[in-house]
């Protein structure tokens, strides 16, 4: 399993997520973010530069060709030959386990939409406003 992290421009953030949908990755956190890239923090006039507002994106994937898939996708779709375009990296992931269901690792990856999970009781209590005199 693969952390994919990827912090891109905000204007590319629909195309990027329209497109790992489409090839069935699902599980995305989106965190705003601001920072500098290596140009350092000092343009060549050395006058202090100002930090940009991006995106940062987290995925976890199951396996070698999911991450491939996944950073296809952000490559394709946040492409710029300007500067700033971004970076991608990943990590090996050592576990995961799904909160609600106790399922790990790749089966806590996997789709929600076809399983048949049973609901599990939960305790709801409700407190009732009444007026008083």
């Amino acid at each position: 399993m693969y952390l994919v992290a990827a912090v891109i421009n905000q204007h590319d953030l629909k195309n990027v997520l329209e497109d790992l949908f489409a090839n069935n990755i699902e599980g995305v956190t989106v965190t705003d973010v601001i920072g500098k890239g290596s140009y350092g923090l000092k343009e060549a006039d050395n006058f202090p530069t100002d930090l940009v507002a991006k995106v940062k994106l987290e995925i976890v994937v199951s396996d070698e060709e999911n991450r491939l898939i996944a950073m296809e996708c952000i490559r394709t779709n946040a492409h710029d030959l300007g500067r700033g375009a971004g970076k991608i990296w990943w990590l090996d992931v050592l576990g995961v386990e799904r909160i609600r269901t106790g399922e790990k690792d790749v089966e806590a990856l996997t789709t929600q939409v076809n399983k048949k999970i049973k609901n599990t009781n939960s305790i709801v209590t409700t407190i009732t406003d009444t007026p008083c005199s």
